[in-house]
């Protein structure tokens, strides 16, 4: 497992995807990268977190990305295609045994 928090600043604009993109330090087919949302740069508790399976990671140019959330004037939410993998629901999902091979 890998964790990245995500943390926006108060310029932070609107983006229909909105996620990790960069470095990891390691890959393998069953790891997860949790991305914890904070609403904002200043605050200590997340809004969401994410339980992203290895098939939501895509290699880029940059390193990787995973980008299960968007980002409006509310602050980030989960995209439709990737609620599942979403604060409890996600944690739970992580038991299942098909979660390795899961891509939302």
């Amino acid at each position: 497992m890998q964790v990245k928090g995500l943390y926006p600043t108060a310029e932070k604009t609107g983006k229909a995807v909105y996620g990790y993109v960069g470095k990891l330090s390691a890959l393998h087919p069953e790891m997860v990268l949790c991305l914890v949302y904070f609403p904002t740069s200043l605050s200590r508790s997340p809004r969401h977190i994410a339980w992203m399976p290895r098939p939501a990671i895509k290699q880029t140019s940059r390193g990787y990305r995973c980008q299960p959330a968007r980002y409006d004037g509310e602050g980030p939410s989960p995209r439709p295609k990737f609620e599942p993998f979403f604060d409890d629901a996600g944690l739970a999902a992580l038991s299942s045994e098909c979660f390795a091979a899961s891509a939302g």
